[in-house]
């Protein structure tokens, strides 16, 4: 291989490494409508980064239920989709619903009983591809009933100031 040939593959290796690693996906919205699984409950992710970010190299998300040490194993979903360079990715538990309640489509059906479908009072995780947790929602092995990440009845939204995962 010549040296050039190594030399941009270092730096397209480079480039590819450092786009994962600063990748600033985070979650911007979770809702529980009527607390009821037929009103269309979502979860908002938001890219604040300069370059799209294709979510099924291994993106995940996952949930925590009634105050479990370990997330529900049928919470934990492969991403699909790429979400663009400041754009927005929504995450539903039921596309027909989420259309009926909000007008519009989400960009990720994963299902009911799982991280979209939260009544509340659950801990959500988003995932990247190395598996680690780049942004979390509550605090996981805590029941949030009546805490400050209970969001049953209605939403829990990121203040607009905030600008990257916590």
């Amino acid at each position: 291989m010549s040296k050039s040939i190594r030399i941009l593959s270092k730096i397209f290796l480079t480039t590819t490494f450092i786009g994962f690693m600063f990748a600033d996906v985070f979650m911007t919205e979770l809702t529980d409508p009527q607390n009821s699984s037929d009103a269309g409950r979502y979860v908002e992710l938001y890219n604040n980064g300069s370059d799209d970010v294709d979510l099924s190299t291994g993106w995940k998300v996952q949930r925590w239920t009634n105050g479990n040490a370990d997330p529900t194993a049928s919470s934990i979903k492969d991403l699909t989709g790429i979400i663009s360079a400041g754009g927005f990715y929504i995450i539903c538990n039921d596309a027909d619903k989420y259309s009926a309640t909000y007008g519009g489509t989400c960009d990720q059906n994963i299902g009911t009983g799982g991280f979209a479908d939260s009544n509340g009072d659950d801990n959500m995780a988003l995932l990247d591809a190395s598996g680690a947790i780049v942004d979390m929602f509550g605090v996981a092995g805590e029941d949030g009933t009546g805490t400050g990440h209970e969001f049953e009845d209605g939403r829990a939204e990121r203040a607009e100031s905030n600008t990257s995962a916590s």
